[in-house]
């Protein structure tokens, strides 16, 4: 009789202890791209965020969420990682703009603000601009803009603004301010740039103020063309449908991660410029300075272009677009 009680006692214990020790919840991976090769400098903002979702993670969820880095444009072509997205064949991407305006028109609008990402959250732009990717079947995570300038790189010098005669890469982001200024808009993927300009296929290309070394570009150009214009937009945005999968504390904590890495961002890219610019001076590229009208003109062309291709292009959004992104 006493041996039975023991083994009672002992059985009933082990039990306990059986059912008390935590079971470790399933991961959560989430598959990325990103509009760049994952040697690309222009990912940094992403890696940034990265970083602070593993950091949030191994804190308050150990083991919970993981974000999956499977690359670039040699995992899912670059025009069609929104639409990956947008499927479910994927669950977050880094872009840019110009590369889903085919899907979200208004999304061109981002390269024209004139505020920061921190700022747009403050006054209704998040909100306004994920309202219209929820629609797309995409969340707007948020927009790791760097607050560059982008500026354009050239063969050949030029002493206003006027790029007549030249042939010039661009996407879908400086169409509108290349044939503005009178110049053949080139459209070819950055990974055939080098060659292009190897074999005079282009006399230039625009570009964001970092970046152009990464590709070697550097080599093949002589000219800096100021000023800049527009601003680096970067988007992050997730399927919506695996948004909406995502448990409120995960949703909270990537938005969280997601405005923390939009300060970095800016900060990090900030300073990258200001290294840049001596170091491609060093290298023996040239700054053509344009005078003060020419610059005007640059600049009018550049923006008014733009919002005249946006406000055809969306009629409806397009004036509040111009209101929301205008400083005053």
């Amino acid at each position: 009789m006493k041996k039975a009680v023991l083994a009672m006692v002992a059985a009933v214990f082990f039990i306990s202890v059986l059912f008390s020790v935590p079971v470790q919840a399933e991961t959560i991976t989430l598959k990325a791209i990103t509009g760049w090769p994952k040697t690309s400098g222009e990912n940094k903002a992403f890696l940034i965020f990265i970083e602070l979702v593993d950091q949030m993670v191994a804190k308050r969820y150990p083991g919970e969420l993981k974000i999956n880095y499977i690359g670039g444009p040699e995992a899912v072509k670059t025009f069609d990682q929104a639409q990956a997205a947008q499927r479910g064949m994927v669950d977050m991407v880094y872009t840019t703009s110009s590369y889903y305006v085919s899907i979200l028109p208004e999304v061109d609008a981002y390269k024209l603000s004139d505020f920061s990402p921190a700022e747009e959250r403050a006054n209704g732009i998040w909100k306004y601009m994920n309202d219209l990717h929820e629609k797309k079947g995409l969340h707007l995570l948020g927009r790791l803009g760097l607050g560059e300038k982008f500026h354009v790189y050239l063969k050949k010098p030029i002493q206003s603004a006027d790029l007549k005669g030249l042939n010039i890469r661009g996407g879908p982001m400086y169409l509108q301010l290349i044939k503005g200024l009178n110049g053949n808009p080139v459209v070819i993927p950055a990974g055939e740039v080098y060659q292009a300009l190897e074999r005079n296929v282009v006399d230039g290309f625009c570009w964001p103020s970092v970046g152009i070394r990464d590709w070697g570009w550097q080599k093949q150009i002589k000219y800096i063309v100021e000023p800049g214009f527009y601003t680096v937009p970067n988007p992050l945005v997730m399927s919506l449908n695996s948004w909406k999968k995502l448990p409120k504390k995960f949703q909270e904590l990537l938005t969280e991660a997601a405005i923390e890495a939009e300060k970095r961002a800016v900060a990090h890219f900030e300073e990258l410029a200001n290294q840049e610019r001596p170091i491609l001076l060093k290298e023996g590229l040239q700054v053509i300075d344009l005078p003060a009208a020419e610059k005007q003109k640059f600049l009018k062309v550049a923006y008014d272009e733009a919002w005249k291709d946006i406000l055809q292009k969306s009629p409806q959004s397009g004036p509040e677009l111009k209101k929301m992104f205008t400083k005053k």
